[in-house]
Parts: C-alpha cells; sequence; structure tokens
C-alpha cells in the first residue's frame, strides 16, 4: 500500500484563466474554484466538453480532481499537463479513462448475486460523492491543464461538476498509523413523543476519516504539517485526502474531501521524530 496523500494549495483557485467548451451562463466554469459543492458547473446541452485551466506560470502537480459530478458510468475524462496552452507537446497525458473508478463489488450486491469487477451499483453509489481521481506516477510541472470529458449516453443531457482540485500534495515518508478510522456520520435529529413514537428528522450522513502519522522527520512535519496545512489550510479551507493513492477501488470509498475538523498539535515523540493526529470531515 503506497502512502497516503494530503492535498495542500489547489492551483485551480489560483488559476489566471479557466475556461469550458459550453457552460450555462449561470452556471459558469468559475463555480469549480468555490468549495461549497452545490454551486456547480454545467455544461449548456452538451456531453462533450473540454475543460482548460492555465495556472499562470510553471507549477507542480501531484494530483488532479474533479469532485461530484454527474458523468454516467459509460463517460470517460482524460487529463492533460503542458507547458503550452495548445498541448502540441505534454508533460503528462492520463490517456482516455473511465470517469466511474472501477471497484470490485463484493458485499454490495444481495446474497448469491456476484460480480467481481466492473462499477460501483447505482444503488450504493448515491450514498457516495462520485468523483474522478488522477494521480501521475511522479511529480509533474506544468503552466496548463486540460480536462476532456465525453459522454454521450448522459441522461442528463449535461455535463455539471461540483469543483475541481489540481496542485502539490504532502505524502509522508512513514504511511498513516494502524488504527486509522472511516465512518458515517448521522446528524439526523431523534425526538420521541410523549406516547414513545419516534420522530426522525433526517439529514445527509457524511464521512469522516480519522488517522495518526508517527516518526515523522522535524524538518518534514513542521514544513509540509505546520506550514503547508496547518497554516495555509486550517480548519476554514478545503483538503483532500487520499488513503491508498495506488489502488484506484479504494478512491470511491475512502478518498475524501473535505476539511480539518480542528488543527490538532504536534507532538514531539522520541528524539526528532515527531507525529501527529488527523479528522477529515467530508463537505457535501
Amino acid at each position: 500500500m503506497s502512502n497516503l496523500i494530503l492535498s495542500s494549495q489547489n492551483r485551480i483557485d489560483e488559476a489566471t484563466s479557466i475556461t469550458a467548451s459550453s457552460e450555462v451562463a449561470t452556471l459558469p466554469i468559475e463555480n469549480v474554484q468555490d468549495r461549497q459543492l452545490v454551486k456547480v458547473y454545467r455544461s449548456n446541452a452538451a456531453t462533450t466538453v473540454q475543460i482548460d485551466v492555465d495556472f499562470g506560470a510553471g507549477k507542480v502537480i501531484d494530483f488532479m480532481a474533479v469532485i461530484r459530478h454527474n458523468i454516467s458510468q459509460t463517460g470517460t475524462i482524460r487529463f492533460r499537463l503542458s507547458t503550452v496552452s495548445d498541448f502540441a507537446s505534454t508533460q503528462y497525458d492520463s490517456g482516455v479513462v473511465d470517469a466511474w473508478p472501477v471497484v470490485e463489488e463484493f458485499g454490495t450486491l444481495p446474497w448469491g448475486i456476484f460480480s467481481w469487477g466492473g462499477f460501483l451499483n447505482p444503488a450504493v453509489a448515491a450514498s457516495y460523492t462520485i468523483s474522478s481521481f488522477n494521480i501521475p506516477s511522479s511529480q509533474v510541472v506544468a503552466r496548463y491543464l486540460r480536462v476532456d470529458i465525453v459522454d454521450t449516453n448522459n441522461t442528463d443531457g449535461y455535463i455539471q461538476i461540483g469543483r475541481m482540485i489540481s496542485g502539490p500534495a504532502y505524502r509522508p515518508s512513514s504511511n498513516y498509523a494502524f488504527g486509522g478510522e472511516f465512518e458515517f456520520v448521522d446528524n439526523s435529529r431523534v425526538v420521541k413523543s410523549r406516547g414513545g413514537q419516534t420522530f426522525i428528522d433526517e439529514v445527509e450522513r457524511f464521512r469522516r476519516f480519522t488517522f495518526e502519522i508517527l516518526n515523522i522527520p522535524e524538518a518534514e512535519i513542521f514544513s509540509n504539517v505546520f506550514n503547508n496545512i496547518d497554516r495555509e489550510r486550517g480548519i476554514a479551507k478545503d483538503i483532500l485526502v487520499i488513503p491508498q493513492p495506488g489502488d484506484p477501488a479504494t478512491y470511491i470509498t475512502q478518498n475524501i474531501y473535505g476539511r480539518l475538523v480542528s488543527t490538532s498539535p504536534i507532538q514531539n515523540r522520541t528524539l526528532e521524530y515527531y507525529g501527529r493526529q488527523f479528522e477529515i470531515e467530508e463537505l457535501i
């Protein structure tokens, strides 16, 4: 299992230009620069869309993510990074890939119905934020990002995206410790009447991931966590955690776009090695 990654800066938000080949005037592509997922970008009756981002200068890119989209299970997506705006040459090209992550569906279907591989069952997928992630095998320095989406079977008749994230990420030299906790948080309000009946005001559930990193060298943790995550992001700005970057089958359940619940202290555990607990709460 490769070490988890945590986003720090989002170069999409800092872009000098972001354009889409099609957009509804009231739902422009600039909406993907807002952390509120309900403030969406939507194409104007087009199911083939090209999105171009100009970072303004060469930037370090460790990952790319399209968060909460409506691309169907037959839709495809392609990520390209380049130093030239016409993409005549590229620093990275993902090729055309499935927009939905492929998973092994064991346990998501009724007993006796088995499917190994393929896409997540739509009924199960409704409980998750469907997103697309791409992680180059090594860091890329590029000025331009192009995202091509093709989804001719989309029954909505348009492409919709809640958020886009791309930029540098922190990958701890020691992976998160055993004991990491994933959970769905349900804040539905439950009231019992005098007669004993139960009434529930149901609200949308969200995920939370709690984990700890240990045995991190002093220079590493202060540069990457203390400065780039706690100081730059804090609890007010959004963050993306990918617990198992090397296993795309985990992306749909374990990757969380959210925020730090708190800025927990960095603790000196032994000699020049430090640790820190993280609690990341999903934004919906």
